[in-house]
């Protein structure tokens, strides 16, 4: 009966040429659309969640306010990571990430400017997920004057040569030796670098005990990020025991009178994959989404596939007049109510069916102007979207089904006596 059903409707196609195109290519449109909406949607909020332990990476951000100069930035001193690591028992692990400026790098006749130089620690890579190419992780950055290069950086400076154990110069005064080779970045990643060298080459900086001096970037990897609010409140005990005394020293009050003065002095943690769509502070390592324009887009794909579905309803409606006499015609020769409505939901579902198949070309077809223009660098595969794949089939079902609906039920509910006789047609009271 199936096939029965399929041969009709692909001989209706054929016959109704201009009406199948208009159908079809609407709706494919609408739907490509939509999915290349919902993929700039889905890329925004993937960021930073290549890292294995994304769950419960924060980075540590202050609040600081006095005499009506307010700071709201995600930076924090030197000696919050490894304090954090001795004394507070839910850290696992923690870093600092700062850079020092832009250095002028030199290997033999190569000299470039770089803007992502990045002095780390050596836990580096126990907080975040980096891919080593060449090197030990564990070594890598373990002692001063190492750096580590992405892939892009290692090919631009050595060629084919292997860079391992090669020097490399920074701005005439200091060789860094290559101890590792790196997968470049991830797109969506809230901040990239071409190269990580080692922080133990400043010990003067990495040193200072100075909790009223934030310049670095510090990341912190919970045991369980359920303790959140209790680390939270334990690094402002730690905060308020080691910058009382230079608040003492510098304005001669205690902590106390401090904050009743309405001054601020309060480090809080951000959440890493919360850092692209919700952070919009200061001293942000690279400008950061919105989570505002995800919202929005996330409506306009909604609005989208709900007017081609709307446009693909009323050209099926449109048409049901048309097929009048075949409907009565049918059921002069017995078929019945039910066999009349499987046909026409039959034949919108495989309309359906091929507006989704075009809408998949469409966005392999258009993906690279759509991410020139967005500036983004999203591939689309099955592989990387099952996710997609109910979404598409649910997109044949309801845009087949809501345009099957009435018209298999109007043509169906028709008086083959009244059609044939050329008379008005309506629903069977």
């Amino acid at each position: 009966m199936f096939k029965s059903y399929l041969l009709v409707a692909l001989r209706n196609m054929r016959r109704f040429k201009g009406y199948t195109f208009i159908n079809i290519f609407g709706l494919s449109v609408g739907i490509a659309c939509c999915i290349l909406i919902l993929l700039f949607v889905r890329n925004e909020l993937d960021y930073d969640h290549f890292n294995v332990k994304a769950d419960r990476i924060f980075r540590i951000g202050l609040r600081a306010s006095l005499n009506n100069n307010r700071m709201d930035g995600v930076v924090s001193c030197a000696p919050m990571a490894q304090t954090l690591v001795a004394e507070v028992p839910e850290v696992e692990a923690a870093t600092r990430v700062v850079n020092f400026g832009f250095p002028v790098f030199r290997y033999k006749d190569k000299v470039f400017s770089e803007e992502r130089d990045f002095n780390v620690d050596s836990t580096f890579f126990n907080v975040f997920t980096v891919e080593f190419l060449a090197g030990d992780p564990k070594t890598a950055l373990n002692k001063p004057n190492m750096i580590v290069l992405t892939e892009s950086m290692a090919h631009k400076y050595f060629g084919d040569e292997d860079p391992l154990g090669k020097l490399i110069n920074s701005d005439n005064r200091r060789d860094y030796l290559v101890t590792g080779v790196v997968k470049d970045v991830p797109a969506n990643s809230h901040f990239h670098y071409d190269f990580l060298s080692s922080l133990l080459s400043y010990p003067q900086v990495i040193n200072d005990n100075n909790w009223v001096s934030n310049n670095f970037y510090t990341y912190i990897v919970l045991r369980d990020p359920q303790s959140a609010e209790v680390v939270e409140e334990k690094i402002n005990q730690i905060t308020r025991r080691n910058a009382e005394p230079v608040i003492q020293a510098v304005l001669g009050i205690s902590w106390d009178n401090f904050i009743e003065s309405g001054a601020e002095y309060y480090y809080y943690m951000q959440k890493l994959t919360d850092i692209h769509l919700k952070s919009q502070k200061e001293y942000e390592i690279e400008p950061n989404g919105n989570i505002g324009i995800v919202y929005i887009f996330s409506l306009i794909a909604i609005g989208i596939f709900v007017v081609a579905c709307i446009n693909f309803i009323n050209l099926a409606t449109a048409r049901s007049a048309i097929r009048a006499k075949e409907v009565a015609i049918r059921k002069t020769i017995g078929s019945d109510k039910r066999q009349l409505i499987q046909q026409f939901m039959t034949e919108t579902l495989l309309l359906s069916a091929i507006a989704v198949i075009i809408a998949l070309v469409l966005v392999q077809l258009f993906l690279p102007v759509f991410n020139h223009l967005a500036g983004k660098t999203i591939h689309f595969t099955f592989i990387n979207n099952v996710q997609m794949i109910p979404l598409l089939l649910a997109s044949i079902l309801i845009c087949g089904i809501a345009a099957g609906t009435y018209p298999a039920f109007y043509l169906a509910s028709f008086e083959p006596v009244t059609v044939l006789k050329g008379e008005a047609v309506g629903f069977k009271r």
